[in-house]
């Protein structure tokens, strides 16, 4: 039976939800924008103003952000709210035989060691404080991302932007201060803020993302970019940061890490950083129905949104980053999924594609390379024989900059007269004189390469030309570097 996301209308402690005037309608968008990227910003803010606002006394005070409030329903289309909704349900969530975090829940968590400044995966998150739009001071959970500026942060983007109760059009969030390793049970302020507390000065969102909680919440457009001030240094040089993966979801091994906050209810208090072990697949969007309701659409039309049923998702974790196992590279952000108490639960991040990521990086960081693939061919140094020789093509494919890709397409295109024996170093379909690969990930500064292995037939030209090429976004500026040709020289005896 499909799964069905549901929206409930509530008026929540950390966001109001409110009902669109009207079904489809988005609210104005009153920020400066660039609609050609696809990016709006705040109005600039003073760091310095955030970080003297949110004391200690404000911090424990602080509620974490209410979820987009998702259940799955029995049916697609229900037009009647689920049970689970009638009464309070236990906070267990995952089926046991799901839980792959050693020593995790019920809920799949485990408490990330301390302390949080002892590795990259828990010193480079951190929880996000901020007065939300509606006035409330509320929290969320946040990373450093590589950027050429060094001080960037990405989180959720109904963390930074939200249409107020009773409003027709969406607003910033304000305050916001970041606390990279927040620790709010250490037993003074250096303790609890390792490394400090980060003003911001602008965020960026996807324009496309609209807060309208009837809307859409739970869409691919739910990430964010923050810029906090510099100190002495820069937030990257003091923590580290993740390096961006480029790709449009499917099926990885992730570690997600953040705040989970339940009041009252230790570890989920806000004050622990939890984390949890997660197998992903690709998740159906959210489509407004204008109704209360919204259903899902395919995984196929997703555009790049990761669901894991091994981790129940928590309030105040939004915006934490999903890593690659093993590699602590970035691929999403955590959105959406099951309520707090919902049964049977799963969590949603938006992986970080061109459409939403890349709208707001290049806005954010213009001076960063992002998505720079290029691929350069090389053939045999002797000619070959036509009719009874073969000959192997090497393609090696580069990636500059600050951000790896995953699942990069590579295509071989022959000639008349050769044909195809084998392709190595990727995933790869043959079909006649064409070869059509798939590298997993390539990362800056570890090329990958591909050999080709084809035959040359007495019908070959004197100097047949083999291409290569290698696909990537509209992040890659200059793309003349990503095709490669190269021309053969055969003989006849």
């Amino acid at each position: 039976m499909p799964k069905v996301l549901v929206t409930t209308l509530t008026t929540l402690a950390g966001v109001a939800l409110a009902v669109p005037a009207t079904a489809g309608q988005q609210p104005p968008l009153t920020p400066a924008q660039d609609r050609a990227s696809g990016a709006a910003s705040s109005p600039l803010m003073r760091p310095a103003r955030a970080v003297r606002y949110w004391t200690a006394s404000k911090q424990a005070r602080a509620t974490a952000t209410e979820l987009p409030r998702s259940l799955k329903a029995r049916a697609q289309g229900a037009t009647e709210l689920p049970k689970s909704l009638e009464a309070p349900a236990q906070l267990r969530s995952v089926p046991e035989g799901k839980r792959i975090t050693p020593g995790g829940d019920a809920n799949g968590y485990a408490p990330m060691p301390r302390p949080y400044t002892a590795t990259a995966q828990s010193r480079v998150t951190g929880r996000l404080f901020y007065v939300n739009s509606n006035g409330l001071e509320d929290s969320c959970s946040a990373s450093v991302v590589r950027s050429a500026v060094g001080l960037l942060i990405v989180t959720a983007a109904h963390c930074v932007y939200s249409v107020p109760l009773g409003a027709s059009a969406g607003q910033w969030h304000t305050n916001f201060a970041f606390v990279p390793a927040y620790d709010g049970q250490a037993a003074d302020v250096r303790g609890r803020e390792p490394y400090g507390r980060w003003g911001a000065r602008r965020a960026w969102k996807p324009d496309s993302y609209t807060g309208m909680s009837g809307g859409d919440w739970n869409s691919l457009y739910d990430i964010a970019l923050i810029e906090v001030g510099r100190k002495n240094r820069t937030l990257q040089d003091a923590v580290g940061a993740f390096t961006p993966i480029r790709n449009q979801g499917g099926a990885y091994t992730v570690a997600t890490t953040g705040y989970p906050g339940v009041a009252g209810r230790q570890p989920y208090d806000g004050e622990d950083q939890l984390w949890c072990l997660a197998k992903t697949e690709p998740a159906g969007g959210i489509a407004d129905t204008g109704t209360l309701f919204v259903s899902r659409i395919t995984a196929t039309s997703a555009g790049g949104r990761m669901e894991t049923h091994n981790c129940h998702l928590f309030k105040g974790h939004s915006g934490g980053p999903w890593l690659l196992r093993g590699t602590d590279d970035l691929i999403g952000v955590l959105s959406a999924g099951t309520e707090d108490g919902g049964a049977d639960g799963y969590s949603v991040a938006n992986a970080l594609n061109a459409e939403s990521y890349g709208a707001i990086i290049k806005q954010a960081d213009p001076q960063g390379v992002y998505d720079a693939l290029s691929i350069s061919a090389s053939g045999p140094h002797r000619p070959v024989r036509r009719g009874r020789g073969s000959a192997t093509v090497r393609a090696t494919v580069t990636m500059r900059g600050l951000m790896g890709a995953a699942q990069v397409p590579v295509t071989f295109t022959l000639p008349a007269g050769t044909s195809l024996s084998s392709v190595n170093g990727a995933s790869c379909k043959r079909s006649g004189r064409q070869a059509t690969c798939t590298i997993a990930a390539v990362h800056p500064g570890s090329p990958v390469r591909l050999t080709a292995r084809l035959r040359v037939t007495r019908r070959a030209a004197l100097h047949p030309r083999v291409t290569a090429h290698v696909d990537s976004s509209r992040l890659d500026t200059d793309q003349r570097d990503n095709t490669s040709t190269v021309a053969l020289s055969t003989y006849r005896r």
